[in-house]
């Protein structure tokens, strides 16, 4: 992970996340854009036999919040507005990857989109999501510089 994003570890993930199995694959700085996997434990099954959806959800949240940290350059926290998500496919337990990527920021508040994959490659679940961004005192300047407006497709 330190090749990927220098500095940051696997404890730096929230709790959520590790419990999850989380690991960043790659991170495209100039496109917002993050791969993440995450290997979770069988308490996700539900009693259907599949990953329940909520933990589905919790992982495109995860890998959308860790993105817009780091490509917002780790000066703001992130609180959801919204999340939204749209089930595709049932998910047996495995590992998964789920793409995740900035859409448009502003000064306070980041749109975001996530997509879940089964470890098939099969597109099981997406997400939307808007953040409000709030800046952490003593990071950066006065948040103007990361706060500039970007777009990406």
């Amino acid at each position: 992970m330190a090749e990927i994003l220098p500095g940051f570890r696997d404890e730096h993930a929230p709790a959520t996340a590790r419990w999850l199995g989380m690991r960043i694959v790659a991170w495209d700085r100039e496109a917002m854009r993050m791969r993440v996997s995450f290997d979770p434990p069988k308490d996700v099954i539900n009693f259907g036999g599949v990953v329940q959806g909520g933990f589905m959800t919790a992982m495109m949240d995860d890998a959308m919040g860790l993105n817009c940290f780091v490509s917002m350059g780790m000066t703001n926290r992130q609180a959801s507005i919204d999340l939204h998500t749209h089930f595709m496919r049932p998910v047996e337990h495995g590992r998964v990857e789920v793409e995740a990527r900035v859409v448009k920021a502003g000064r306070s508040v980041a749109f975001l989109e996530a997509e879940l994959f089964d470890k098939n490659g099969e597109l099981a679940a997406r997400a939307v999501s808007s953040m409000k961004l709030s800046p952490i005192a003593g990071r950066g300047q006065d948040n103007t510089a990361q706060a500039r407006v970007v777009e990406t497709n």
